[in-house]
């Protein structure tokens, strides 16, 4: 007769994205049994971030060994250009990194960071939606707005990562030729007009202007240093303040319905899932307008435009999953 009973496997999902640091702690079954988010504080340094991602692991350990469980894996979605297998970010515009390896610079044991597993934020969103599905269409595609812009492609429930993990930047595909320039040091990509960014750039334009908006009771925050919050929109656009259902309806979806169409006249999806923060707090309004503007794009049919299910679930959940694959992997070449 054992004298202690075996600990209960525990799983970690991290969506580090432009704005905040989600963490979510999941069981054995996909059960999320602890969260937290931080701002991820990105304007103060990649080390800075990392520090702080470090920190909110080995808090989340702690909570895990009390309640029982053991830390079996790790998951850490970063929205960029992220090569899996050499843990390799080769850039992340929102977050001002270039050729970096962060799980190999956090300060951590290192069998805790053998137990950890990097890939694309949006990539892990698409997962954890996948995850829900009973039955997977043939091409999904997932277009997730905040922060930054990014994308995900499944075919037959499978990612489709490209060469070093490059597929699915959406963000960064050219909707108007030398347009305004982007984070990632070119010009004219979508994210540089639709990315949280690029709304603080209309905004801060119209205050300046003296532009009447209820916009300006909902922020109480720093637009120079901080993107605007999905809520302060929210606020304004179910008040029906003029000038952000204007920013929101005719040049936000319009401009997503621009990048959408390059996607969907390429793969024709049978589905397109939305998710992210804008999509989160304002999507169920949205769609119907972005479907609108997307129609007159496409030159074969409209898909389903679909809000992502998980919500802000989604990210960490496909990182969970994607660490205990990693964890299986492991396992099969240790003859286990």
């Amino acid at each position: 007769m054992a004298l202690f009973a075996a600990k209960k496997k525990g799983y970690l999902g991290m969506d580090l994205g432009g704005s905040n640091l989600y963490s979510v702690a999941f069981d054995a079954d996909w059960r999320p049994i602890f969260h937290s988010k931080i701002d991820t504080e990105a304007k103060d340094g990649y080390l800075h971030v990392i520090d702080r991602v470090s920190a909110q692991i080995e808090s989340l350990k702690k909570w895990l060994d009390e309640e029982g469980y053991d830390l079996a894996g790790i998951g850490l979605g970063v929205p960029g250009l992220v090569q899996s297998d050499t843990g390799t970010v080769f850039v992340a515009p929102n977050l001002g990194w270039t050729h970096c390896k962060p799980i190999r610079d956090m300060d951590l044991p290192q069998e805790w960071k053998d137990k950890t597993v990097l890939l694309n934020d949006v990539n892990a969103g698409l997962l954890g939606e996948l995850h829900l599905m009973e039955q997977q269409p043939d091409c999904v595609v997932a277009y997730f707005c905040g922060t930054g812009i990014g994308g995900a492609v499944s075919l037959r429930g499978e990612l489709i990562e490209g060469k070093d993990g490059a597929a699915g930047e959406v963000g960064h595909m050219i909707v108007r030729h030398g347009g305004r320039k982007c984070g990632c040091g070119r010009s004219g990509c979508l994210e540089a007009y639709i990315g949280k960014w690029a709304l603080n750039h209309q905004i801060l334009k119209a205050l300046d202007g003296k532009r009447k908006t209820r916009l300006k009771s909902t922020i109480s925050y720093n637009l120079k240093k901080q993107p605007v919050k999905s809520s302060s929109l929210k606020k304004a656009y179910e008040k029906g303040d003029s000038f952000t259902v204007a920013l929101m309806e005719e040049y936000y979806c319009q401009h997503l319905a621009a990048g959408l169409s390059q996607t969907v006249n390429l793969l024709a999806p049978d589905c397109i899932i939305l998710g992210g923060g804008i999509m989160e707090a304002m999507g169920a309004e949205l769609i119907p307008v972005i479907t609108q503007h997307l129609s007159a794009m496409c030159i074969g049919p409209t898909p389903n435009l679909r809000l992502a299910e998980l919500g802000d679930l989604a990210g960490p959940m496909g990182a969970a999953l994607k660490a205990k694959d990693a964890e299986n992997s492991f396992q099969k070449r240790r003859g286990a």
